[in-house]
């Protein structure tokens, strides 16, 4: 069980925008320079005090000694006036009692548990926040577990649920409900333990710039009771005073910005990958970009390199699979495993997927796991024909558009063709009559 949630304080748990906003325009007019509005000064925040001073100071008072002056003296003025218009955001005082209510838990601390002791036993009904495949792993722990019901909530429609579309199918052949388009407004709590989970409409999940800001119908809402509550909602990125004076920009959900092929962010000599460059992804993209990016930092430090030469530019284009000239080629399916009776496959932690079979594997080995289709660059090739004789399923064919012009051999026979030839030109070059 988790013992300890922790929170960013300004601008999660309190609304410290206001104050912020006059303390920065009384710096502002004391020396002169322009004021801004709170909205505007929305967009200043982020990184720390010392990058929003910069940002509200003019180009010609951002010398290192003036921000340092101007730092000061907005210090100064924010630690007298700080709790003026500073207040909790709507829900903040709920939220907090909710969780110190018992039954709450976080996903990652869940499988954590489960993973150190597959005894742990949870009773009850589940509800699991979040629509992603760490929400579907908490999900089936928790049926695993002894839940006697368990409801998966997520703000995304079912089609564009982040979790993978095989993940969610073998949740609800689990048993898991999945509950799409609505997101968490309150925590019931009863003596002190969580018993139910109030839940409002979400009706968008983007704002216009593509950033993710959710937007819901407060009128419109459900009320699951459970005894049990996974918060799978994600993680933020923060960067503390990581960036403080250097030139890397930020994009949406706070992550870096930076080239797509080399992971070079306008600092020239910082890379990023991994998910404070795209956001939630998988390990295994992660682990590429900390590959490419090493790469990157390689050909950085050795002089005279090209950070782009040479690279793989991942420009994949998907397969028409609408478009195929099939005909007669192989088409077996994939070989599925069986599964082990003795195991029951939606309560054990045990895998039930067995290996395949010997005549599984043959057949697997032996199907064409190729597109049905070549294309030819006519620029490349010169009509040898060997490829013809690698294909075990006849999949390539040479056509020769003028016959009459050339003799065509089977690989295999090449020899009784070259033989001849070769034999008649080194008769003509030792024998033949020469120039004088």
């Amino acid at each position: 069980m988790i013992k300890t949630v922790l929170f960013d304080l300004d601008g999660t748990l309190l609304n410290t925008i206001d104050d912020l906003a006059d303390a920065g325009n009384w710096v502002c007019t004391q020396n002169g320079w322009p004021t801004f509005t709170v909205e505007q000064f929305k967009h200043m925040v982020g990184n720390g005090i010392p990058k929003l001073v910069e940002r509200f100071s003019p180009a010609e008072a951002r010398t290192p000694e003036h921000l340092a002056a101007t730092l000061a003296e907005f210090t100064a003025r924010y630690d007298a006036h700080k709790e003026d218009k500073t207040a909790p955001y709507p829900g903040i005082p709920e939220l907090v009692d909710a969780l110190n209510a018992a039954g709450i838990q976080t996903a990652v601390a869940l499988l954590r548990t489960v993973g150190g002791d597959e005894s742990h036993k949870m009773t009850g009904k589940t509800v699991v926040i979040g629509g992603g495949n760490v929400a579907i792993d908490a999900a089936r722990v928790a049926l695993r577990c002894g839940s006697s019901d368990v409801t998966m909530v997520c703000l995304e429609p079912r089609e564009k649920m982040p979790a993978s579309a095989e993940e969610i199918a073998e949740a609800e052949e689990e048993g898991t409900a999945i509950r799409c388009g609505y997101g968490p407004k309150e925590f019931l709590t009863k003596d002190g333990h969580v018993c139910g989970v109030v839940l409002k409409r979400c009706t968008g999940l983007y704002d216009a710039e593509g950033r993710f800001a959710p937007t819901y119908d407060e009128s419109v809402t459900i009320t699951l009771p459970c005894d049990n509550v996974v918060l799978s909602i994600g993680q933020c990125i923060q960067w503390g005073n990581l960036l403080d004076g250097e030139a890397v920009q930020l994009g949406r959900g706070q992550g870096a910005v930076a080239d797509a092929m080399t992971y070079q962010t306008a600092q020239s000599d910082i890379f990023v990958g991994g998910d404070v460059y795209t956001g939630p992804r998988f390990a295994i993209d992660a682990i590429a970009a900390g590959k490419q990016g090493a790469i990157s930092i390689h050909r950085f430090v050795q002089p005279n390199t090209s950070l782009t030469i040479g690279r793989n530019r991942r420009d994949f284009y998907e397969l028409d699979k609408t478009n195929l000239a099939l005909g007669d080629y192989d088409r077996a399916p994939r070989q599925a495993a069986g599964m082990d009776d003795a195991i029951d496959a939606h309560r054990s932690f045990r895998d039930a997927h067995l290996t395949l079979t010997e005549a599984q594997v043959k057949t697997e080995t032996a199907r064409c796991l190729g597109c049905g289709a070549s294309v030819v660059d006519p620029n490349k090739c010169i009509g040898c024909g060997v490829c013809t004789t690698k294909c075990e399923f006849d999949a390539i064919h040479l056509h020769r558009d003028l016959p009459e012009c050339s003799t065509m051999v089977r690989s295999e026979d090449k020899f009784k063709a070259i033989l001849p030839y070769m034999v008649k030109r080194e008769v003509k070059i030792r024998f033949g009559k020469k120039d004088k």
